[in-house]
């Protein structure tokens, strides 16, 4: 299998032979074109090529000292199951291996048993699964715009050092094992973080005399046209009337889906209580593996 085989970084030059093996990923549905330009100009973009074809890629991103973060495994559905997943992963972890300790994760579909094996024969972890649920475009529509009275108290949030305070003090932080899931990526809860959504508008309250009772960030995903939920928290009541106001949102907003993924027990039961379904992914999974880094290699594209 081996033999004729080539890890490199992704070229410009490699856009169409990727744009064509991405056709065959999520039904048509894949993100990486849109992401392509970006991922070559950040570095860490590879591709795995067999007698000078491109059979599979990945990307590995720094989002601190201590994380690396995996994403965009993709092999060509003509060599699936052949061991090439397996083969980027190494690649990805070759580059990180040192003498620093640190960590690698990545985040995956609770459906992709084989993506799963691999990750624990090469000494992952699982850190967290996360419910995956979503409303579709009909589904939206059925349920319509909720009454005045379900989301009058829901205010944009501004005060991000309010919002710090109960994050951090939430049971639901533990519940999402302290990640903030956006997109198919996972990222550490800090004030950094926290400050940053805060100031783009993306966080939503329900305050009971002027006191955070419950809040919930949200982000439009451009290139799947939906709206999301990467953390949610407060007492179930108040999270419902938190997602009533996202499917507002979603509906006003021309969003073709609305997606939650969470950690929380309580989130899950608000979220079907206003019409959620469990997506046909069924959950998303984070897999964490400890490593060691050498301190030259930290920031290197």
């Amino acid at each position: 299998m081996t033999e004729g085989l080539e890890i490199e970084e992704v070229k410009t030059s490699d856009r169409e032979e990727i744009e064509s093996l991405s056709e065959g990923i999520w039904d048509g549905w894949d993100y990486i074109p849109e992401v392509f330009d970006r991922w070559v100009k950040d570095g860490g973009f590879i591709c795995v090529k067999k007698e000078g074809k491109i059979i599979g890629l990945a990307k590995h991103t720094w989002h601190s000292d201590e994380i690396l973060w995996l994403e965009g495994l993709r092999v060509h559905p003509d060599h699936q199951g052949e061991g090439y997943g397996r083969k980027m992963i190494e690649a990805q972890m070759d580059f990180i291996r040192g003498s620093d300790h640190s960590a690698a994760r990545f985040l995956t579909s609770g459906t992709k048993e084989s993506v799963r094996k691999v990750a624990e024969d090469l000494g992952f972890e699982l850190k967290k699964e996360y419910d995956y649920l979503k409303l579709d475009e009909e589904e939206l529509e059925e349920i319509g715009l909720p009454k005045k009275e379900e989301v009058e108290r829901v205010e944009k949030e501004t005060k991000y050092r309010d919002v710090s305070d109960l994050v951090r003090s939430s049971a639901e932080i533990e519940d999402y094992e302290g990640l903030y899931i956006e997109g198919w990526t996972a990222y550490d809860i800090d004030d950094d973080l926290i400050k940053d959504r805060v100031e783009k508008g993306n966080c939503y309250s329900v305050r009971v005399e002027d006191e955070i009772e419950a809040l919930m960030f949200t982000y439009v995903n451009e290139i799947y046209e939906s709206m999301n939920v990467p953390f949610i928290s407060g007492p179930k009541d108040e999270m419902k009337e938190l997602l009533n106001f996202g499917i507002k949102e979603a509906l006003t907003s021309g969003c073709r889906t609305f997606r939650v993924m969470t950690g929380s027990e309580k989130a899950v039961e608000a979220a079907l209580d206003v019409g959620f379904k469990f997506s046909d992914h069924g959950s998303s999974v984070v897999y964490e593996k400890r490593v060691s880094v050498k301190k030259e290699n930290k920031h290197e594209k």
